[in-house]
């Protein structure tokens, strides 16, 4: 076979928050890590997203980070990096369901990319941890299921020249007026830089007044815009955030986290097979976090949202994402500064996506 899937980590329960370390103990050049997660509810009640429960997933070599990103950031940036597909979801977010999601750490441009993989042979002793936060996400969940994948090149001969490393830079308070300075990396060529300004309930463009990236102290500046100026100019060609959930609502507003987080809309179809007794209304999304009623009566109900900006991660991408002569090069800076000005009350978070070399 050229290529094959292999199961680094085979499906494990946990009942409480934990740390897993995964030796990556394979020789053959990997096009994607997939994780799997499944929350397993303990009530008909939503707290937050179950990314949430994804605390932080990390690729080391020893002291060296190859991929630092909590749960949120890595399924943004698969998003991103799928032309704005999820993959295979079961979001059944009923009392003793499973809201079971799948995130793909991509090496590559591509699914099996041959000029960008990450090849373990270049490393001495890599390493997969995964932090888990059994509650802090889903319907209460009291045991959570992790199961990792690895795609790989089996019979194909390559020579990757380096691969794709995301990590982030930095998390803060956002405060209203106040500029936030960051420094960034200038080691390797950036495929795409992404900020998240989150709280559950707004939207994010309404958290930040401008974002100003900056090189050598002013002498160039690349982007100097608002949130939604990025949005509607740069991110025009990607769908809108799309997704399905199973849900029971009630007399009495309930909140389903979902992951569009800006121009939120829903639809809610009965979910039995007798005809509905009641109305049901949607309404919100901002932020991710949309309230859901029923007129008379709770049923069991099928939810259907979409709208723009995955969990609230913005990207500004540089040039065409498959084309590496066309990325942005940063390595003869002196340096490189973000200015985020903030416009309301939020937690950002700053991540970057680079193209490190072997």
């Amino acid at each position: 076979m050229r290529y094959r899937l292999h199961t680094l980590h085979p499906r494990k329960d946990y009942t409480s928050d934990t740390t897993e370390v995964i030796d990556v103990d394979v020789v053959d050049p990997i096009t994607a890590f997939v994780i799997g997660l499944e929350a397993i509810n303990s009530s008909a009640t939503q707290t937050a997203h179950p990314m949430a429960c994804l605390k932080k997933i990390e690729l080391v070599d020893g002291s060296d980070v190859l991929f630092s990103l909590d749960g949120y950031e890595a399924e943004a940036l698969d998003w991103y990096n799928n032309g704005g597909k999820f993959r295979n979801n079961y979001n059944y977010a009923l009392n003793g369901g499973g809201e079971c999601r799948y995130v793909g750490i991509n090496f590559g441009r591509y699914k099996y990319d041959p000029l960008f993989a990450f090849d373990p042979k270049k490393f001495t002793n890599p390493q997969l941890r995964i932090t888990l936060d059994i509650d802090a996400g889903g319907n209460a969940p009291a045991t959570l299921y992790l199961t990792v994948w690895a795609s790989l090149f089996d019979e194909r001969t390559i020579s990757p020249t380096g691969f794709l490393m995301a990590k982030e830079i930095k998390s803060y308070s956002i405060a209203s007026s106040v500029h936030e300075y960051t420094d960034l990396p200038v080691d390797y060529p950036y495929r795409g830089l992404y900020f998240r300004p989150f709280v559950a309930g707004t939207e994010p463009n309404q958290v930040v007044s401008n974002i100003k990236l900056s090189e050598d102290h002013d002498k160039k500046i690349p982007f100097d815009h608002g949130f939604q100026d990025i949005e509607r100019c740069i991110l025009e060609g990607y769908p809108l955030v799309r997704e399905h959930y199973y849900f029971a609502d009630d007399t009495s507003a309930k909140y389903l986290y979902i992951a569009p987080s800006t121009r939120v809309a829903g639809w809610i179809q009965a979910w039995k097979e007798t005809a509905p007794a009641g109305t049901h209304s949607f309404y919100d999304g901002d932020g991710g976090k949309a309230e859901i009623i029923a007129g008379t009566v709770g049923e069991n109900i099928q939810v259907f949202v979409e709208g723009a900006i995955p969990h609230s991660v913005l990207e500004i991408p540089f040039g065409d994402k498959q084309d590496p002569a066309d990325w942005y090069d940063v390595r003869a800076l002196k340096s490189l500064r973000l200015d985020v000005t903030g416009a309301g009350t939020a937690t950002g978070y700053i991540f970057i996506q680079q193209a490190r070399s072997y």
